[in-house]
């Protein structure tokens, strides 16, 4: 399980060692507010980029169509 915190930047520090301390929890780090952690989108960001899947085009028309199917 995750456990997203946000604290102010001058205590983060404070609280990722506090954190790492505690023996039941296996890894405490901290993110940046842009940095995607987020498995599935990671996954297909790296396929996108090694050439393993192709952009689909598509137009507003079609994505309309889409949302209405």
């Amino acid at each position: 399980m995750k456990i997203l915190l946000e604290v102010a930047d001058n205590k983060a520090d404070l609280l990722l060692e506090l954190l790492k301390d505690i023996s039941f929890i296996k890894d405490a780090k901290q993110t940046g507010d842009t940095e995607i952690t987020n498995p599935a989108i990671l996954k297909s960001i790296e396929d996108y980029e090694s050439g393993k899947v192709q952009p689909t085009p598509c137009n507003l028309e079609d994505l309309k169509a889409l949302i209405d199917a």
